[in-house]
């Protein structure tokens, strides 16, 4: 009888987690603390610095595709040492910056960085590393990136009401470049190879595995068939969804709650999400993956019509923000996952890059464009009538493309 081991990809699956989580939440989410005090002492407005943000985005879809090509050439420790040096190092510079078009310059290194420790990393390890569940592992991934969300958010405010902005740079900024690379150059290991094994899982399911890896559909053909498009299409409209959390406080005041009541129910989102990251993964293990994205779309429908008919009702409020941040959680999970499903694992690095592609585009166009839409209109209401109509359409367009990918997938085999 076999004694079980314990297999190597668990200390890969926490060390790109750590990563994630500190170039992630830390750093890549810490904008919104550091946006009132600095825009305060440069004597500028929240919107005119917020610019970067728009920067930083634009900076993300053109890197993303490169990006995905370089875990192809390259080692992951050096992959995560350029990441590390692009993302900290301009973190710390911003520390020393006293004109607004130093954030706009240095969007570029932050997103660059963020590109290749936040969006890609995790994923394509955990392809690399487990041949089993998958799922439940992308969502212990986003689970443990949450809660360290959770823990560095509160220090990075704390550190800068004790000692201002510029020390919370320049200190954080430190601490991170040095936790990043000594768990990226001890721990980070490319492919189990390395380390003289299979993947976690393997012998349950080394066939399909090995069958995908060989067979699965070339970048070339994958980038033009409908099933890309669809997973594009689709990926839009979940980010979409999720952009709408940054006008959720605003949407909450126009109907009547206070900045109290709302902050609990933003932490119920949270709540939500990393629920969400562990059940989502679970889910696709248990019924697929197609399915539970189905699912997803479905959660944030209910999400829509409960934020639609709330008109002040607290509880369908606070139902709304659990919902929202349940199927928001669900982006690092069934992005990759659905890569996967679609084109197997031949040019998985590639075409993940690719379809992340989504993200910023979203990013970039629906963000201000809800903005518009309140300002406007002075509610919400045409924004969720959107949200609502392109959820429906997404599912749609993600079940057309299922069956597409099953026809490519074939004639890639054949």
């Amino acid at each position: 009888m076999k004694s079980k081991k314990f297999h190597y990809a668990w200390i890969i699956l926490i060390a790109a987690s750590l990563i994630r989580g500190v170039a992630g939440p830390a750093i890549n989410a810490s904008s919104g603390v550091f946006m009132t005090p600095v825009a305060k002492d440069l004597g500028v407005g929240i919107g005119q610095l917020s610019l970067y943000l728009s920067v930083s985005s634009i900076a993300t879809l053109v890197w993303l595709p490169i990006a995905g090509t370089l875990f192809n050439k390259y080692s992951v420790k050096k992959i995560v040492l350029l990441g590390v040096f692009l993302q900290t190092i301009a973190f710390i510079a911003l520390g020393f910056m006293s004109s607004v078009w130093a954030w706009y310059i240095l969007a570029v290194p932050l997103a660059m960085g963020a590109v290749l420790l936040v969006n890609l990393l995790g994923p394509v390890l955990v392809n690399r590393w487990f041949a089993k569940n998958i799922g439940l592992v992308m969502g212990l991934m986003m689970m443990i990136t949450s809660l360290l969300g959770a823990v560095f958010q509160p220090v990075l405010t704390n550190m800068i009401s004790n000692n201002g902005w510029r020390f919370t740079y320049i200190g954080f900024g430190a601490f991170a470049l040095i936790v990043m690379i000594i768990i990226g150059l001890l721990f980070l290991k490319n492919t189990p190879s390395d380390k003289g094994l299979k993947p976690f899982g393997y012998d349950e399911s080394a066939l399909q595995t090995s069958k995908q890896e060989v067979k699965g559909v070339s970048t070339v053909k994958a980038l033009k068939s409908l099933a890309f498009i669809a997973l594009l299409i689709f990926m839009i409209v979940l980010t979409g969804f999720a952009a709408f959390q940054q006008h959720i406080a605003t949407f909450g005041l126009g109907i009547g709650l206070d900045m109290s009541t709302i902050g609990t129910a933003l932490s119920i989102s949270m709540i939500g999400s990393a629920i969400g990251s562990v059940l989502i993964g679970v889910l696709s293990d248990r019924v697929g993956i197609v399915p539970t994205s189905i699912g997803v779309l479905g959660v944030g429908l209910c999400a829509v019509i409960l934020f639609f008919i709330s008109n002040g009702n607290y509880v369908l409020f606070v139902i709304a923000t659990f919902l929202h941040g349940l199927a928001t959680s669900s982006i690092g999970v069934v992005a990759p996952l659905l890569t996967i499903k679609f084109f197997g694992n031949k040019d998985y690095e590639k075409l993940f890059s690719t379809v992340m592609i989504g993200s910023p585009l979203a990013s970039i166009v629906l963000m201000p464009l809800y903005g518009y839409i309140y300002d406007t209109f002075g509610s919400y209401t045409y924004v969720f009538i959107f949200l609502f109509v392109a959820l429906i359409i997404a599912g749609i367009l993600l079940l057309m493309g299922n069956n597409n990918s099953k026809k490519i997938l074939k004639e890639s085999i054949n």
